[in-house]
């Protein structure tokens, strides 16, 4: 997305409270990330995005926090070397960890309370295993807070075996793991957040289409990341149309009626169903949750 056509998503969405600033791709990748996030603070929207950390160096790093970034999740698969390159083919752990070390120390040396900085982790084998020494490196950084997200393989391809062995995860070595994740962050002084990955209340219902949505970088409006395609689904698209048009539709509205009675053929395989992608207070929308 280019600036100009984010700046008229802005003007389309002027009471806009909350936007995060991520897609499929990598959004370090966008020169304009830094104009786009004090665009949308000066708006009057909360900021934040989600990044691998691969790009972060320290001038891309104080650009985004004097742009007032409010927070920024920095996706990190694993810590071991060896699994990590299997993953991110091009990259090294120690490069994204210097990098990460790098923002938290400018943070830290400038002061900018409002911005708050994650680790963020899928539930995988290989990051409960390394689970332990994730949460020191955060509370070591002086991070605020690690959080842990169920795995939505929607995009995985099929022949990727590693991609696939990532959502083979033991719910025992799970619980286990969690469980003593959370007393070390504790101990330590840095947030731990993981979903319950064995909830069996069915009566949640994912909040996204009610509260937010997703814009393609075209514009399209779908309903949430974490079904972005707008080939797959979409309601209309924000450059051709007023939002509220788009928001109102009877499409939209069926849509939610679907969700609502827990009959939405896309929302099957989502973690985000039944609440099993965040932990409650790490979900975007807890607040509108009884």
């Amino acid at each position: 997305m280019t600036l100009e056509q984010f700046l008229l998503v802005l003007d389309k969405l002027p009471s806009v409270a909350r936007i995060h600033l991520q897609g499929v791709g990598e959004p370090l990748l966008n020169r304009d990330l830094p104009k786009m996030v004090r665009s949308a603070r000066s708006s009057g929207a909360r900021v934040g995005t989600s990044t691998n950390a691969s790009l972060l160096t320290r001038e891309a790093a104080a650009a985004l926090l004097d742009a007032g970034i409010n927070r920024i999740n920095l996706s990190i698969d694993t810590i071991d070397p060896l699994v990590f390159k299997r993953l991110r083919d091009g990259i090294t752990v120690e490069s994204v960890i210097n990098n990460i070390t790098a923002l938290a120390d400018i943070r830290c040396k400038s002061s900018y309370p409002d911005t708050d900085l994650a680790l963020a982790l899928v539930a995988s084998p290989s990051v409960l295993e390394k689970l332990q020494e994730i949460i020191h490196l955060g509370a070591n950084l002086g991070l605020d807070e690690v959080y842990m997200q169920n795995l939505n393989s929607s995009f995985f391809p099929s022949n990727n075996s590693d991609l696939q062995q990532l959502n083979n995860v033991d719910p025992e070595k799970y619980r286990e793991a969690t469980l003593a994740a959370g007393i070390t962050a504790e101990n330590l002084g840095i947030r731990f957040l993981a979903p319950d990955l064995d909830c069996t209340d069915h009566s949640y219902r994912c909040q996204w289409p009610f509260h937010g949505c997703n814009i393609t970088w075209d514009g399209f409006v779908s309903p949430c990341c974490l079904q972005p395609d707008p080939d797959l689904l979409n309601f209309g698209n924000l450059f051709e149309s007023d939002f509220e048009m788009i928001w109102q539709s009877s499409s939209y509205r069926d849509f939610r009626a679907r969700v609502k009675a827990d009959c939405e053929p896309i929302c099957v395989e989502c973690p985000a169903r039944y609440g099993r992608m965040w932990h409650p207070a790490a979900n975007p929308f807890a607040k509108h949750e009884s």
